[in-house]
């Protein structure tokens, strides 16, 4: 009995094995139609249409008719294939393809029951010819819907239509897979997708209101200047998308790369592996669809564009055979679904995967249009790009970088994909109106803020702005001078973020501080040369001269010195010099200030409540806590290369200037997918005054909010905290910290100096004692004696120590990981190539703080880039060095007097509370203030909020703009002013005066005084 019994159950077990319950069905079998019922019609598996695998469903019906399975398997969240796993929110979505010969005015409906009782369905109309591929989440369909995230546990999945005939093809169906509620899009076949939501928040999203905004455009009658003005753009744009006369018609390498999309044409229609877009999204298994062969989007660009770029040039053969291609990809395009109406699914961040493919259909838009294509390929792109949003009303207008990055200039590109001059000048005016809206604006989520900062992601993030910064300058210069002219205001705007570049870079590069997820990855200006052109030679946003003479003054300090033609243009022709960068300057929306002096720029990075620390991302950036921490980063002028920045073998504990708790890796890495670190404090910020400069910040690590994704409330375990301050006066930078506290008992709390790449091991660090070529190497500068605690790093910057603080020093190889691997979870971003572990040969020194501090705190002097000369005289350059003076430094305030300008800092973190220094008695806010005695009568005063006061959306949310903040100053004497807009009140009391201020954005606010 024992042995039958076990035979049942082994019998059994292999059934239920065999009979696994698929979670995505690819009807590659006869066997798939064992597990299917069918009324009133047939189903077979077919060979003419399909996706994924080499066969599809094919159901053909007369009269009402419905087919239906429980063979399938519903998926898990752990089982779905999230990019973001748990940090944004997931519902179970089902996602199949249909294919349609025939469009007809029918539809069918798709339901889904539990124990024979229909629980959820949704209609699908049948007005649609090719491919279409959707996703629709549960909780948006009709009948007993669940919540968002909810699990599902349907047992029987149907189709049903009450159309007389028809046929249709269905392929690989995932029943139920967790998707990403950000990313199911409605189109017109599932229009009722996010009905309930301001789909005009997501940039990337088409929408059927602004496709049908094209179709009823009334175009006006064209003059026949405008005509001329039209085309001219067109040519001008042509000119862009030229490639070099050097490369030549290679017609097999042309072949071969078409061969690679493995397309087959039948006569009919032109088959080949389905073109997808965000595949990895999806579940796929090799068991049920076969290998997984496919096309994305993005390489059918650059296929077409191949293609596009070599047919004006080839011989007639070679060009009928760039055609029969071109023609062939162009229908394999349509037939996937790609076409007006469609979202496949999804369409987030599509604008990066279409350039091309938009570029290729621009160029070839004559044979497309000899072909009778280009009605269908040009609705496709405009429906893809969204074309009909400039047609909205003004208060839809929202300025995005991603926009300005991927479509703005494919906007423009797309209106000359209409055959009709009309329209395109109707579109063509719509564009310039609405651009020009979207730059002017300062007050948006994002864009271009009041003082130059490019904001995505919630801050400056000049990695993103790079894109706009290679588009938009197109846009203008192509404009220019024509009744299409970018406006004043957008023109003036721009032009003022994208001189901001070259700003907060040095020579090209932006620094580790404002790198986002892209630290020490030589990100940079450098690539924006021709876009600099384009914007001198655009004109003055007034429209009143041909060149800009400011942009074109940074050009020639930029890249003059190698392009003699335009050297000639600017300085011989047009009396322009290159400018000369020099002084301090403030970007308060990225809580950053620049001091640059002869040739060398100091970037001082901090965060706050509304400026985030860095961007950790899921595969990027993995230990990127600290380059906001009150970072000093030197660079001369070649860039982060060349002053001792690298990422191979880089401690990511140790970023210059940074005060922070020394972790393992391990524990150093973000416990959070995505991170973008805001604190508390409001207090985070730097002012100016002629050339100097004073940057303040209250670091606070214990309580915050993530600036992206879900997660408002996080903090780190070790609730470091310190008050920090950086006096920025001509060659030498002043840096003082207090209050520096920590709980962590296990690790210490230190304060970098600096970590420098040696391309030579014996390069020195020079003491006062010795200059230290050993390598390995570690050791302590002598705290007891102040003339003799400094130290030089091998780039020739020097350090002076003026607290009684052990300063330790390195020389090792150090071992690493890559930013783009995880050592937690493994996960390694593609853009890292494998490599996981780095190596590099460093020096270091650091302050130590030791373990759980309370009230720690350092004085010290920088002395950037010092010549050979100096760096011989440095111990007599410190025992000498009259020209400043620290008067406080506490946690009420730091306060540093320069004697060479006769100039006073004031990093003031409490308000209300008796100064003690100076003419300042007293201010009513935490501030930053410098105050310089210009002789006995006259001061100059420049005062900062640095509070940006941004409004409160939503929990742990803000309205990216700042509030108006009161600041009353109260000084000895009594003062008068000229008047201006930002003092409210001056008033005297007790031989005193009291000064109401006005403060915005962070930004200074200049003024003289004269005493009474």
């Amino acid at each position: 009995m024992r042995l039958i019994a076990l035979k049942i159950f082994l019998l059994w077990s292999a059934l239920g094995f065999s009979q696994k319950k698929p979670a995505v069905e690819s009807f590659e079998s006869e066997k798939s139609l064992e597990f299917y019922e069918i009324s009133n019609g047939n189903l077979t598996i077919s060979k003419v249409h399909r996706r994924f695998g080499k066969t599809s469903l094919q159901w053909e019906w007369n009269g009402e008719s419905t087919f239906g399975t429980s063979n399938f398997k519903i998926l898990s969240h752990e089982e779905s294939p999230l990019e973001y796993g748990d940090h944004f929110p997931a519902s179970p979505t089902l996602a199949m393809s249909i294919y349609n010969e025939t469009p007809t005015n029918e539809k069918i409906t798709v339901f889904f029951e539990k124990e024979g009782v229909n629980q959820v369905w949704f209609d699908i109309k049948l007005s649609f010819k090719g491919w279409r591929r959707i996703w629709v989440p549960f909780y948006e369909m009709q009948g007993k819907a669940p919540e968002k995230e909810t699990s599902v546990n349907y047992d029987y999945f149907k189709v049903k239509t009450q159309a007389k005939s028809g046929k249709l093809f269905f392929d690989d169906i995932i029943f139920s897979q967790y998707q990403d509620d950000r990313h199911q899009y409605p189109d017109m076949l599932v229009p009722f997708i996010k009905s309930d939501q301001d789909l005009a928040k997501d940039h990337w999203m088409p929408l059927i209101r602004n496709y049908k905004r094209i179709e009823t455009i009334a175009p006006a009658p064209v003059s026949m200047a405008m005509r001329m003005d039209l085309k001219r753009f067109e040519l001008a744009i042509d000119q862009d998308l030229t490639i070099d006369k050097k490369y030549k018609v290679y017609i097999n390498t042309l072949r071969d790369l078409f061969n690679s999309l493995q397309l087959e044409d039948d006569g009919k229609t032109v088959l080949g592996p389905p073109l997808t877009f965000k595949e990895q999204q999806e579940y796929f298994n090799e068991n049920q669809q076969g290998d997984k062969v496919f096309n994305d989007i993005k390489k059918l660009g650059t296929v077409l564009k191949k293609l596009a770029n070599f047919h004006d040039r080839a011989s007639t053969e070679e060009r009928d055979e760039i055609e029969s291609m071109f023609l062939a990809g162009t229908k394999y395009f349509l037939d996937q679904g790609w076409q007006a109406g469609s979202n496949g699914g999804t369409r987030h961040h599509i604008g990066y995967n279409v350039i091309e493919l938009t570029q290729a259909f621009y160029i070839m838009r004559q044979f497309l249009y000899d072909n009778n294509l280009l009605n269908d390929v040009g609705a496709s792109l405009h429906w893809l790009f969204n074309l009909g949003m400039i047609l909205g009303d003004e208060n839809e207008f929202h300025v995005n970088i991603d926009y300005l990055n991927t479509q703005s200039y494919y906007h423009l590109m797309l209106i000359f994909l209409f055959d009709s001059q009309e329209k395109q000048a109707a579109l063509l005016r719509a564009y310039s109106k609405y651009i020009s809206i979207i730059l002017a604006q300062q007050k948006e989520e994002w864009g271009f803020k009041v003082d130059g900062t490019s904001w995505h992601h919630n801050g400056h993030y000049p990695a993103y702005g790079i894109g706009a910064f290679k588009s938009v300058p197109k846009i203008i210069n192509t404009l220019a001078g024509t009744r299409f002219r970018i406006g004043k205001e957008g023109h003036e705007n721009f032009r003022k973020a994208f001189l901001a570049t070259r700003i907060y870079s040095q020579l090209y590069n932006w620094g580790f501080g404002n790198a986002g997820r892209h630290p020490l990855e030589n990100n940079g200006i450098e690539s924006l040369q021709e876009q600099f052109l384009l914007m001198a030679n655009a004109g003055n946003p007034e429209g009143t001269s041909k060149i800009d003479k400011e942009v074109a003054a940074a050009y020639l300090r930029l890249w003059g010195k190698d392009d003699i033609m335009n050297k000639t243009i600017f300085t011989d022709v047009n009396g322009i010099y290159p400018e000369r960068l020099h002084g301090y300057y403030t970007l308060p929306y990225a809580a950053t200030a620049i001091h640059r002096n002869q040739d060398w720029a100091a970037i001082v990075k901090g965060y706050s409540k509304y400026v985030w620390a860095s961007e950790i991302y899921v595969s990027e950036n993995r230990y990127g806590r600290y380059p906001a921490n009150g970072t000093i980063q030197l660079l001369n002028s070649n860039g982060e290369s060349g002053s001792g920045f690298r990422q191979e073998g880089w401690d990511w504990n140790r970023f210059p200037g940074a005060t922070i708790i020394y972790l393992p890796l391990e524990e150093l890495e973000a416990k959070m997918p995505l991170l973008m670190f805001r604190s508390n404090e409001t207090f985070a910020g730097a002012n100016r005054l002629n050339d100097n400069g004073v940057f303040g910040m209250i670091l606070n690590e214990g309580k915050g909010s993530n600036a992206d994704g879900l997660e408002s409330k996080v903090g780190y375990p070790g609730k470091l905290k310190a008050k920090k301050s950086v006096f920025s006066f001509g060659d030498k930078l002043i840096c003082i910290g207090t209050d520096i506290s920590s709980i962590d008992t296990k690790n210490p709390t230190q304060t970098n100096l600096f970590q420098t790449y040696l391309k030579d091991t014996k390069s020195p660090v020079i003491t006062a004692v010795e200059s230290i070529k050993k390598f390995p190497y570690s050791g302590n500068l002598n705290p007891d004696d102040v003339s003799k605690n400094w130290l030089i790093d091998p780039y020739g910057n020097g350090y002076h120590i003026l607290s009684n603080a052990l300063v330790h020093i390195k020389k090792e190889r150090q071992q690493s990981y890559h930013n783009k691997y995880s050592v937690n979870t493994g996960n390694m971003h593609p853009k890292g190539k494998g490599v996981k572990e780095t190596q590099g040969d460093y020096a270091s020194a650091y302050i130590n703080h030791g373990l759980a501090p309370k009230k720690a705190s350092y004085k010290y002097v920088i002395y950037p880039f010092l010549d050979e000369e100096k760096q011989s005289n440095f111990d007599k350059i410190v025992k000498s060095e009259l020209t400043f003076d620290i008067k406080r430094a506490d946690s009420i305030a730091h306060i540093v007097l320069d004697k060479e300008t006769n100039t006073m800092g004031y990093v003031i973190f409490e308000g209300k509370t008796d100064l003690n220094n100076g003419l300042l008695k007293k201010v009513s806010n935490p501030s930053l203030v410098m105050l310089k005695e210009n002789g006995d009568k006259d001061i100059s005063l420049s005062v900062v909020q640095p509070d940006l006061n941004f409004p409160l959306k939503e929990s742990g949310k803000f309205n990216n703009y700042s509030q108006e903040v009161s600041v009353t100053l109260l000084l000895k004497g009594k003062w008068s002013s000229v008047p201006v807009n930002f003092i409210e009140q001056i008033s005297y009391l007790d031989g005193n005066t009291s000064i109401v201020l006005k403060c915005v954005n962070g930004l200074p606010r200049e003024f003289n005084l004269r005493k009474l």
